[in-house]
């Protein structure tokens, strides 16, 4: 085999593979469809146990930044403590994965001109 027609060879493999990559990569991560406040009032109301409303949540990945009135209002109309805890972390959670995110993102410019973020990415271990 001449080496054209090696290259040309691979280079096909190597093209059908990126594609093929390309073609299963959106069956990967398939995200849940939110629970709505909606949602969680209603199963409360069918008896649902608080532990499987919180799983279902939990699955979904769901934020919710309610106000101290609405869960009172979900209080009264029956959603457990156990739930509208579980909604009042998600959104700590969230605002503090965010914090982090912000503080993580420190870049400052080298003398050089490069870029550097925190230890360890550029700098050298006795800078810090």
């Amino acid at each position: 085999m001449s080496f054209h027609r090696l290259r040309s060879a691979l280079l096909l493999l190597w093209l059908s593979l990126g594609v093929a990559g390309c073609s299963t990569s959106g069956l990967v991560s398939k995200q849940p469809k939110p629970v709505t406040v909606a949602e969680i009032v209603q199963m409360s109301k069918e008896g649902i146990p608080a532990r499987s409303i919180v799983q279902k949540m939990r699955d979904s990945a769901s934020v919710y930044r309610l106000p101290a009135s609405e869960l009172a209002r979900l209080h009264e109309q029956g959603v457990a403590d156990k739930v509208l805890n579980y909604m009042q972390r998600t959104y700590l959670k969230s605002v503090r994965r965010e914090q982090r995110l912000q503080d993580w993102n420190y870049w400052s410019s080298g003398p050089a001109g490069y870029w550097y973020g925190g230890w360890p990415y550029g700098w050298p271990r006795a800078w810090c």
